[in-house]
């Protein structure tokens, strides 16, 4: 993982919040992929485990963000492709890999909650 500084630690907060909004949503809605935003759940998900200094293997995307697994490595191409997103394989066990925000996935999310703001209680 790439070191920086956290200038903006309520960041997490926000993606948190964000993050518990739309799975209290897609609970109510007792639809399974309705409110399908695949790109927004992977970059969020991967900011949240970043700012938690945790790390997320590419199959555990798959299974948090609630849809077919084949949408989701199309929408982790996608976002690989657009530079916000990275793969890295794992030292120990080639066969797993990894999925990371790459500055400009940093920066994306973070300009996001910028505009934002905050989350209502």
């Amino acid at each position: 993982m790439s070191a920086y500084i956290d200038t903006q630690p309520a960041g997490l907060q926000l993606a948190v919040s964000l993050y518990a909004l739309r799975r209290k949503r897609d609970a109510v809605a007792d639809r399974k992929g309705l409110f399908g935003e695949p790109g927004w759940d992977i970059l969020l998900d991967l900011f949240i485990a970043e700012k938690r200094r945790s790390e997320l293997q590419v199959s555990s995307v798959c299974l948090d963000a609630s849809v077919p697994s084949t949408t989701i490595l199309r929408w982790i191409a996608r976002l690989e492709r657009d530079g916000l997103i990275y793969r890295i394989a794992d030292n120990s066990d080639a066969r797993r890999r990894y999925v990371r925000l790459t500055d400009d996935g940093r920066a994306l999310m973070q300009s996001v909650f910028n505009a934002i703001g905050s989350v209502p209680a």
